[in-house]
């Protein structure tokens, strides 16, 4: 997938020029005499150098400060909802995250493109460990990479499969708090390569919660409550999302929660781009079990800006950008 989308966003690592002159051969400062022993006509083979194992790296995904207020605590029988989880508690989930974009710009900048996606499906293993100040830390380990097709998607399901399965064995790790409050989150890989750093940038941007906030206040059926969150656009615009949560059923142990999410960010300028007009909209749909750890979840989410760009003619440009994500989080057991 083309990554038109952050052209405006990321600046590209510049690296420096390779010399275009060769450097003068080394010369034998031993003087060559009748004496002089001839070389061995047979050089034995240098020993083979063993390359350097890669170093393992781990990339900090953002977690935004992030505040309640009870607006209804509900009717009928309540109870204060948690993120039910022990230590050493498993799960084997699957993961699946959708990402499209559009670009509209003039002409001489790119035109109108855009990108779908095919779906990323990662195979995890959750594993629950100690508690601390944060809450309760959780690893999700990438056990196996796959895709499906998606209308409008430009590449196959096979490509994309190709190009992400370096993924396989990446470690998902954190800490969240009964209320669903996330803290210390980071992608970690034992051996990248040189593809890694583009297939973890695609997670981590794309990557949401993958549990409601909840309140601390028992609640019961109809309860409502207001989210605010920082929240980061690309990893680099600044902005505020705020998601209205309700409960809309409880059946037995089943907690079923909708939400729906509101983002609005003021103009901002960053490394000379001027960034306005940020606003989005998106949903949350999850059913929360007693003695379930991680919850099936959908959450999904569009987000469109402006970006004053310079242009061939050295003035600034107006680009608009269209962001859709999703993340569905199925427990398999």
């Amino acid at each position: 997938m083309r990554r038109i989308l952050f052209v405006a966003l990321v600046s590209a690592c510049s690296h420096p020029a390779k010399p275009t002159t060769p450097p003068p051969p080394l010369t034998d400062p031993t003087p060559v005499t009748a004496d002089t022993k001839p070389a061995d006509p047979k050089p034995k083979d240098p020993t083979p150098v063993k390359p350097k194992e890669p170093d393992p790296i781990d990339v900090p995904l953002a977690t935004g400060k992030t505040t309640y207020k009870l607006v209804s605590p509900g009717k009928g029988t309540k109870a204060v909802l948690k993120i039910d989880g022990k230590a050493g508690a498993k799960q084997v989930l699957e993961l699946a995250l959708d990402f499209a974009g559009k670009q509209v710009a003039p002409k001489e900048l790119g035109g109108t493109q855009e990108d779908v996606a095919p779906t990323l499906v990662l195979a995890s293993e959750l594993e629950a460990g100690d508690a601390d100040k944060d809450g309760l830390k959780f690893k999700v380990t990438f056990t196996g990479v796959d895709a499906r097709d998606r209308p409008g998607a430009k590449a196959t399901k096979e490509q994309f499969k190709s190009e992400l399965g370096v993924l396989a064995g990446t470690v998902l790790s954190g800490s969240v708090s009964a209320s669903g409050q996330l803290a210390n989150m980071s992608l970690h890989v034992d051996k990248p390569t040189d593809k890694t750093m583009a297939a973890l940038e695609l997670v981590r941007i794309s990557m949401m919660p993958m549990w409601p906030v909840l309140p601390t206040e028992a609640i019961g059926p109809g309860a409502k409550w207001q989210v605010t969150s920082a929240y980061t656009i690309a990893d680099r615009i600044d902005a505020t999302q705020t998601t209205d949560y309700e409960i809309v059923s409880h059946k037995g142990t089943a907690w079923v929660i909708k939400a729906s999410t509101k983002l609005k960010g003021a103009d901002q300028t960053i490394k000379d781009t001027k960034f306005e007009k940020i606003a989005g909209s998106g949903s949350f749909e999850g059913t929360l079990s007693d003695g379930v750890f991680l919850p099936t979840t959908t959450t999904k989410l569009t987000t469109d800006f402006t970006a004053s760009i310079t242009g061939p003619d050295s003035k600034p440009t107006a680009v608009s950008f269209h962001l859709d994500q999703a993340l569905a989080v199925t427990p398999k057991q």
